[in-house]
């Protein structure tokens, strides 16, 4: 018999051992596929996020470079315009300036924006007149001719330079044009526009906070960016040779050469194009830092200028942090609950979530994206605005003067008791105030290059809307209006047209001011497909000078009245009608302005 106290007892460490041994598997591969999760979710992230910001950063650069190149394109049409202008030909060829050219200068710089400077020079680089005259750092009786911009223009080139301002020390960009008379070049208009407004309103329309940006020249010289420490820096050393010629050429006048730590390179893991840069040493730290950035480039072909866009690189921050606590807290989950159907459910919740983040990420995109493109839109119609707004005071003063007349003789027919003449005269008033709606409203349809209120309209009616508003200024004056009665129709938008027509008789009238004889004739013409209309005054006629350049922007004759924009947005109402507008002299006296207009709609259009 055995006795049971003689059997071998089997500890529990030795019974327990193979389950030890499973548990000790188990939390290896739990723990071993807890790392190699973490590992390609941190993987995965980085990789996302350096897609995601490269993306950024090159429609970044896109926008940068969409809107400085309208913006210099804007500037660079001013001296142009401005060469053609008589009293700047007048000044250089008299070789004097003048308080009118003065004044002249300044209405367009300040029509042009802040802080930027307007000045006329002579063959010699002399400034005549400038509109900073009445300023400290006036450019009167300066000279320039060791510009580039200056020389080249003499040359017959129109011409953009940046540079640091002789007076003022400060960045800007210069845009030169020759003042040609008798195919000789006798002086240079330029236009001077400080960057700082460049820097402030290209980092407002990226819309992203991080980014900074950079453009430099051949001279690896940093001009532009919104990183203060990193104008005027240099990139790259250049050997003593060069920087001698660059200095004597003083388009950074006695600047010293600055380094600015940087360097180029690929992200070992990523492929991604990186920028290194130094930071600005600070009092709290033995040595400066350095700080990563991503990049893309374009270029400002009219300064010959790399445009650079940069955002911080990526790094491990609380976004990561969080997507890694995630990612540990679903993968315990699913190792706690094996259920399918709960974690099916668990699944489903995440991918609403997801899903839901995702949608408002777009959103959010999207309308940063749509403000954007509104803010380029609105800057490539600033340059339109201010042709149009010269000309709608004068258009509205008109109807106005014939409501206010009409006020009085309905008063007065009132008083005697006419009382049917005098609801005649409301009616009139409702019409001219409906009109002057209609007027303010042209504003609006002006800036757009649309053709949708092109109609066939009749003739008649158009000069008779025009002649009400024209009508007591001609009676005023004493001008005598002939024009025979017509029954034909053209292809216009009538409002625009009549617009036109207002413009035109009404310079009519003001041109018979001083004469003796004041007729106002209007006569129409036909042919097979077009509609010629003439408008003929007996006044002082148009200046032989002056002809070639009356409907051009900026050009007036009137010192009083704004900066002579009627006719030439007159010209451009009838060019969108497929139309022509021309002036010439009467040879018994006075001034003949002609429109062509078509009687059909373009079949092509």
């Amino acid at each position: 018999m055995v006795n049971a106290e003689n059997l071998p007892t089997t500890p529990s460490s030795i019974l327990n051992k193979p389950r030890s041994n499973n548990l000790s598997v188990w939390a290896f591969w739990v723990l071993f596929g807890w790392c190699v999760l973490l590992s390609f979710t941190l993987y995965d992230s980085f990789k996302r996020s350096h897609q995601q910001q490269r993306q950024q950063v090159q429609q970044a650069v896109e926008n940068l470079s969409q809107y400085l190149n309208n913006e210099l394109g804007r500037f660079e049409n001013i001296p142009r315009l401005l060469a053609s202008n008589y009293m700047i030909r007048k000044g250089l060829e008299d070789n004097l300036g003048s308080d009118e050219l003065n004044h002249l200068l300044l209405e367009v710089a300040s029509s042009s924006g802040d802080n930027n400077d307007v000045y006329v020079m002579n063959a010699e680089g002399l400034v005549l007149a400038s509109s900073n005259y009445q300023s400290e750092q006036s450019f009167v009786q300066a000279n320039f001719a060791f510009r580039p911009y200056f020389q080249q223009a003499m040359q017959g080139d129109h011409h953009a330079y940046y540079a640091l301002g002789v007076r003022s020390g400060e960045r800007g960009v210069f845009f030169s044009a020759p003042v040609v008379v008798n195919a000789q070049t006798i002086g240079v208009v330029t236009v001077k526009v400080e960057v700082a407004q460049f820097e402030q309103n290209a980092q407002l329309l990226s819309g992203l906070p991080q980014l900074k940006f950079l453009a430099y020249g051949e001279d690896q010289v940093v001009f532009l960016s919104n990183e203060p420490s990193w104008q005027l820096a240099q990139l790259q050393a250049l050997p003593s040779a060069q920087w001698q010629a660059l200095q004597t050429s003083r388009r950074y006048l006695d600047l010293t050469p600055q380094v600015l730590t940087n360097r180029r390179f690929q992200h070992a893991t990523f492929d991604s194009p990186l920028w290194a840069f130094s930071e600005p040493q600070k009092k709290s730290r033995a040595t400066a830092s350095s700080r990563t950035y991503f990049y893309a480039q374009a270029e400002l072909p009219l300064l010959q200028l790399n445009l650079v866009a940069l955002l911080p690189e990526v790094q491990l921050n609380y976004q990561h942090l969080a997507l890694l606590a995630l990612v540990t807290v679903l993968y315990l989950l699913l190792l706690l609950v094996g259920f399918y159907l709960y974690r099916h459910f668990m699944g489903y919740q995440q991918l609403l979530f997801t899903q839901r983040s995702l949608a408002l990420e777009v959103e959010q995109r999207s309308k940063a994206l749509a403000e954007a493109q509104d803010a380029l839109v609105q800057s490539a119609k600033l340059a339109t605005i201010g042709q149009l707004s010269a000309s709608i005071n004068h258009e509205i003063n008109q109807p106005l003067s014939a409501m206010s007349t009409y006020l009085v003789s309905s008063k007065r027919m009132l008083d005697k008791g006419m009382i049917e003449e005098a609801k005649t005269n409301l009616n009139t008033l409702s019409v001219l105030v409906e009109r002057v709606h209609k007027i303010v409203a042209q504003l609006k349809q002006f800036s757009r290059s649309d053709r949708q209120g092109l109609q066939h309209c009749d003739l008649q009616i158009c000069l008779n809307n025009a002649l009400m508003i024209v009508g007591p200024q001609m009676k005023a004056q004493g001008v005598e209006f002939n024009a025979a009665a017509t029954d034909l129709r053209v292809y216009v938008d009538p409002l625009r047209f009549e617009q036109v027509l207002v413009n035109l008789l009404s310079n009519a009238v003001d041109a018979m001011a001083e004469s003796h004889l004041k007729q106002l004739n209007l006569s129409v013409h036909t042919e097979t497909d077009e509609v010629t209309i003439t408008i003929a005054d007996t006044g002082q006629g148009l200046d032989l000078q002056q002809i070639d350049t009356i409907f051009e922007p900026f050009f007036t004759t009137k010192s009083n009245h704004g900066l002579g924009l009627g006719l030439s947005v007159s010209r451009n109402i009838i060019r969108s009608f497929q139309g022509e507008l021309s002036a010439e002299n009467r040879p018994e006296g006075g001034a003949i302005f002609t429109i062509h207009l078509k009687r059909e709609a373009d079949p092509c259009q």
